[in-house]
C-alpha cells in the first residue's frame, strides 16, 4: 500500500536515534562488554533495589501524571519551589519538552559538536535549526565562538558540563560571564547530565549559576551517577513561566510509578552515591592511566567515560576495540568515548589493544 505524505525538512536528512547500529541488548555474541552508552556498571543503589521490587504490583495502573511527589522532592532538595521543576523521562526527553516549548520553525539552536548525538534529532522535532560550533582542542566549549554565533533567531544555547563526549568541565567565571552577556531572548540550557562524576556527589541546594542568572535552566537525569537508565526519569530547574510552559509539552504519564518512586529513594541515599562515585571516579584513573601507558591520548575526564581525540584513527581504533569483544563510541574524524565499566571490561580492552599495531593511531 502506497502512502503519500511529506516528510518534514528539517528530518529528511536524519535517521532515528542509533537504528543503524547493532542492538546492544545482549544479542551480539561478538561483543562481551559494551563501554558505549555511558551506563553505570554497576545496578541501582542498595536501598533503591526493593523500591523498584515494589513498583511491580503497581504496574496495571497509571502514573501521577505530574509526577508530584518526585516534583516536590526535587523541589526540597534543590532549594527551590515547585513550580520551578519540570520531570520527564530522562533528561533527553527533558530537553525535547524545552526545545518543543521554546523554539519552532525559523529558530535557531546552538551547541557543541561533537556532543549528544540526540542533540540534532532533539531540535530538528521542534522545527528549529541546528548551529553546531566545533569544541576547543582542548575539548572544551569555546564560548567567544558562541558569544559570536547569537543572533536575533536564536532561541536555545545547549551547554554540557561535564561535556558529553569529552568530560571536560566549564569554567565556572567564564560560564558566569557568558550568561552575563546572553541577550534577553535566548534561554541557556546548562546540561549537567554527568554533574555528581564531577561533585563527587549530588549535595542540596541552588546551584549558583541558576541562583545569578534567570535566563538558565538546569537538566539533570537519573539515568548516569545514581543507575536507572532503564527507568527513564529526570528533570529540569529553571524561571516559573518557562517550567508552566514546559510542563504542557510533557508527554502524559511519561514518568511511571516505579520510576518516580526510584528517584525519590535516588535523592535519599547521598551516602551511598558518594561511594559508588568514589569508586567510578578510581575505576576512571586506572582506565586513563592503562592508556596513556599505551601512548593513546586521553583527556583529562570529570564523567563517567574517557575520550581520545584520534581524529582519523578513530574507526580503526573502534574496529579494534570489537574484535576484541569490547564496543566503544566512535565520532568519526572526532574520537573516540569509553565509558568506565567493569574492570575485566578495561582489561580486556586494553591487553588487546596493546597487542594491536599502535602506529595508526598517532
Amino acid at each position: 500500500m502506497n502512502v503519500r505524505f511529506v516528510e518534514r525538512g528539517m528530518l529528511r536528512d536524519l535517521t532515528a536515534y542509533r537504528s543503524t547500529e547493532p542492538s546492544s541488548a545482549g544479542k551480539n555474541a561478538a561483543i562481551a562488554y559494551d563501554l558505549s552508552s555511558n551506563e553505570l556498571a554497576l545496578p541501582p543503589l542498595p536501598t533503591v533495589l526493593p523500591v523498584i521490587e515494589e513498583g511491580f504490583a503497581r504496574l496495571a495502573r497509571y502514573p501521577d501524571p505530574a509526577a508530584r511527589a518526585l516534583t516536590g522532592e526535587i523541589a526540597a532538595h534543590i532549594c527551590v519551589s515547585a513550580d520551578e521543576v519540570a520531570v520527564g523521562p530522562g533528561s533527553a526527553g527533558v530537553l525535547q519538552q524545552i526545545l518543543l516549548a521554546l523554539c519552532g520553525e525559523g529558530d535557531e539552536v546552538l551547541y557543541a559538536w561533537p556532543g549528544f548525538d540526540a542533540y540534532p534529532l532533539l531540535v530538528a522535532m521542534c522545527g528549529a535549526t541546528g548551529v553546531r560550533l566545533p569544541l576547543t582542542a582542548s575539548g572544551g566549549h569555546d564560548l567567544d565562538a558562541f558569544r559570536d554565533r547569537v543572533s536575533t533567531r536564536t532561541r536555545v544555547v545547549i551547554l554540557c558540563s561535564p561535556h558529553n563526549p569529552t568530560g571536560t568541565v566549564i569554567d565556572r567565571e567564564q560560564l558566569h560571564g557568558f550568561l552575563d552577556a546572553l541577550p534577553d531572548h535566548v534561554v541557556a540550557v546548562l546540561d549537567e547530565a554527568y554533574v555528581e562524576f564531577e561533585r563527587g556527589g549530588d549535595p542540596p541546594g541552588l546551584p549558583e549559576v541558576l541562583r545569578n542568572h534567570g535566563n538558565t535552566v538546569m537538566l539533570r537525569t537519573f539515568s548516569k551517577a545514581y543507575g536507572l537508565a532503564g527507568l527513564r526519569v529526570g528533570y529540569a530547574v529553571g524561571p516559573r513561566q518557562v517550567m508552566a510552559t514546559v510542563r504542557k509539552t510533557a508527554l502524559p504519564f511519561g514518568v511511571t510509578h516505579m520510576a518516580e518512586q526510584a528517584a525519590i529513594r535516588s535523592l535519599r541515599s547521598e551516602a551511598e552515591l558518594r561511594g559508588r562515585l568514589a569508586a567510578v571516579a578510581a575505576a576512571r584513573e586506572e582506565l586513563t592511566l592503562g592508556l596513556r601507558e599505551l601512548g593513546l591520548p586521553v583527556l583529562p575526564s570529570q564523567a563517567n567515560f574517557v575520550w581520545l581525540p584520534l581524529t582519523s584513527a578513530t574507526e580503526p581504533f573502534a574496529r579494534a576495540a570489537a574484535t576484541a569483544g569490547v564496543k566503544v563510541r566512535a565520532c568519526p574524524e572526532h574520537g573516540v568515548r569509553i565509558s568506565v565499566g567493569e574492570a575485566e571490561a578495561h582489561k580486556v580492552l586494553i591487553t588487546a589493544l596493546g597487542r594491536t599495531d599502535r602506529t595508526q593511531w598517532s
